[in-house]
């Protein structure tokens, strides 16, 4: 009686316990899923530089768009001389970025000694840009033969556009017209670029109409995330443009002026509460 006690129980036992791992696998296992459906990796995260300056990384690659500039104009955000110092050499956090992208010339988005610097104190980053902004370099920075071999010239074309693949980081280069009459010959280059599994868009100072925009298709390019200069996102006509032409999932907005700054960010917010509006420097977020 008592082997046959010690048998019943030990059954007992072992169907308890597969009973329960069980339940813990069918219990475990669906949130797991809903898990992985309903929140996908960030993988792109970007910080705020200064004015249209942004840093975007991903797990494997870094690209700076417009961050190494110096006082413009009171009206324009700039890297404060800290920020600068470790951007121009080259110091961590920012001591490897792969890819340099200036989209024109103007004081608000690019200095050709800081450019130049950067290059100079990271041999491994590339820079591409327009003619003029080389040209600038070519002139303002000493040391220009030592840095040439890192520096691709890119051809701008008012609505045509050029492709590069920088070591896995693909950029199309988009011949925009710059704002304002008075800056036609400016050369803004937009930038379409491919890191991380995402699409970013960042369009320099470009013109805000449908012309401007109409050669490049960008509603078929399925744009993750858009870096707007702000004015575009004031107006019923801007706010059109965008969707109609560019059509992103998220959009940050830029160029945002320290003066009135938090008067801007809660008219954009009230037209659309899930914008980003960029004015606090170094403040980042993930997409």
């Amino acid at each position: 009686m008592n082997q046959r006690i010690k048998i019943r129980l030990s059954l007992a036992v072992l169907l308890s316990l597969v009973f329960a791992v069980s339940v813990c696998s069918q219990k475990d296992a669906p949130a797991v899923i809903r898990d992985s459906a309903t929140r996908p990796e960030k993988s792109i995260k970007v910080t705020y530089i200064a004015n249209e300056g942004v840093l975007i990384e991903s797990a494997q690659k870094r690209v700076l768009i417009d961050g190494l500039h110096r006082f413009y104009k009171d009206a324009y955000a700039y890297p404060p001389d800290e920020l600068r110092s470790l951007l121009e050499n080259a110091r961590s956090p920012y001591d490897k970025i792969d890819l340099l992208l200036v989209s024109h010339i103007h004081g608000d988005h690019f200095h050709p000694k800081s450019v130049g610097l950067h290059l100079s104190n990271n041999p491994k980053t590339k820079l591409a840009a327009s003619g003029q902004v080389i040209s600038e370099i070519i002139k303002e920075f000493g040391e220009f033969d030592s840095i040439n071999p890192q520096i691709q010239t890119v051809t701008h074309r008012w609505k045509t556009s050029s492709e590069f693949d920088f070591d896995g980081i693909n950029v199309k280069f988009l011949g925009l017209r710059h704002a304002n009459e008075r800056f036609k010959r400016i050369e803004n280059f937009g930038h379409l670029i491919q890191i991380g599994g995402k699409t970013i868009l960042h369009i320099g100072d470009a013109d805000m109409t449908g012309e401007n925009f109409s050669t490049f298709g960008l509603r078929n390019e399925n744009i993750d995330l858009a870096f707007i200069p702000f004015w575009f996102l004031m107006s019923e006509e801007g706010r059109l443009l965008v969707k109609n032409q560019i059509g992103p999932k998220h959009i940050v907005a830029v160029h945002v002026s320290p003066d009135g700054a938090k008067k801007v960010k809660e008219d954009l917010q009230k037209h659309n509460p899930e914008i980003t509006v960029f004015t606090n420097i170094l403040e980042s977020a993930s997409f």
